[in-house]
């Protein structure tokens, strides 16, 4: 569950809470929300949310005073002199509004610089920034006004941090890496370690590695989730475009171009120079073999290992990955593949007719 210990418990009601996310109210006005839940979860003062038919055959056993719906979602066994529902367009989207409601407000460092942070007399701070202790912030490293810099977090040279961005607890950015403005970056997020590279010695002895001497460029908006990394250019930059969220566990490897508003999730590998274009969706655990293409607006599932490019706007899944279609024909082809073995068995050992 979660509740705000700042917020007066008499604030919120199912009425108030219907008004803001601009939903019809089906049941009692004057409910309580204390809390929110999960539809087990959930308590006679808890607000839920029922986003499929799924989940709303569990209504009628939840204790949930209230839930967001969908709209055309129907709801069995529903009392509205007991309960209330919510109907809204979408219920996820109503659900991130109540969440603002009871988000409990973030620690942060003090305003100003923690007396033990080492902070390079030639850096330049912006206004009204927030630096913890023992936070590192290199030469000719700027950071712009607004940002927050949590604890134990190392800026190497020449940085470049746009303003009102927040950096958490053993962030490290290398040298000359730029973070562009309102980003979030979480703990153990790495940016602009060297690429991945080396190439056999010719005289025998192991391998050599490659200097990358190019940078990282993440864009506006953008969060990266906890021990995430983004590696430096070879030559030129990787680039990851404006809103684009990267969950947690997360590689991107040297000179890798993600677009705008992109998703890609946990444990997700993306090797070198692949191109990303604006709005693509990589589920977790998807590895991308270097140089690719994957096109806008593309999808591609959970689990899938992608080693040939993929189109603009098409869903791809499997190992190795290929169109959703072709895919799944694919799928039932194999799983008929016992039948017709045992059928080819039962035909060899079945005496001919003419014997």
């Amino acid at each position: 569950m979660i509740a705000s210990p700042t917020t007066p418990v008499s604030v919120h009601t199912t009425a108030s809470i219907a008004t803001m996310v601009g939903g019809e109210l089906v049941g009692r006005p004057d409910l309580p929300v204390l809390e929110l839940a999960g539809l087990e979860q959930a308590n006679g003062t808890s607000l839920t949310f029922i986003r499929s038919s799924k989940f709303a055959v569990q209504w009628p056993k939840s204790r949930a005073a209230a839930a967001l719906v969908n709209r055309r979602v129907p709801i069995p066994g529903h009392d509205p002199t007991t309960r209330a529902l919510i109907l809204v367009e979408n219920a996820d989207l109503a659900m991130v509004k109540v969440l603002h409601l009871f988000l409990p407000a973030a620690h942060v460092p003090g305003a100003g610089i923690h007396a033990r942070a080492l902070v390079d007399p030639s850096a330049r701070i912006g206004r009204n920034v927030s630096v913890g202790a023992n936070t590192i912030i290199g030469p000719e490293t700027e950071i712009g006004d607004g940002c927050v810099v949590h604890p134990n977090v190392t800026m190497g040279a020449h940085v470049r941090i746009g303003p009102m961005t927040t950096l958490h607890p053993s962030v490290v950015i290398y040298d000359r890496c730029v973070i562009g403005a309102q980003c979030i970056l979480h703990g153990g997020v790495v940016i602009g370690a060297d690429g991945f590279g080396f190439v056999p010695d010719p005289a025998g002895r192991g391998l050599v590695k490659v200097p990358h001497v190019g940078t990282v460029e993440i864009g506006n908006g953008v969060e990266i989730g906890a021990n995430s990394c983004v590696d430096r250019g070879k030559f030129g930059a990787t680039i990851v475009g404006d809103g684009t969220k990267i969950d947690n566990l997360v590689q991107i490897g040297h000179n890798v171009r993600i677009g705008r508003s992109c998703v890609v999730c946990g444990m997700t590998g993306i090797a070198g120079s692949v191109h990303i274009e604006d709005g693509v969706m990589i589920g977790g655990h998807v590895g991308v073999a270097d140089g690719h293409h994957i096109g806008r607006g593309a999808r591609v599932s959970a689990m899938s290992g992608v080693m040939d490019d993929v189109p603009a706007g098409a869903t791809w899944f499997g190992t190795p990955a290929g169109n959703h279609k072709d895919q799944m024909r694919s799928f039932v082809a194999l799983r008929q593949l016992s039948t017709y073995l045992r059928e080819i068995k039962r035909s060899l050992k079945t005496p001919d007719a003419k014997g």
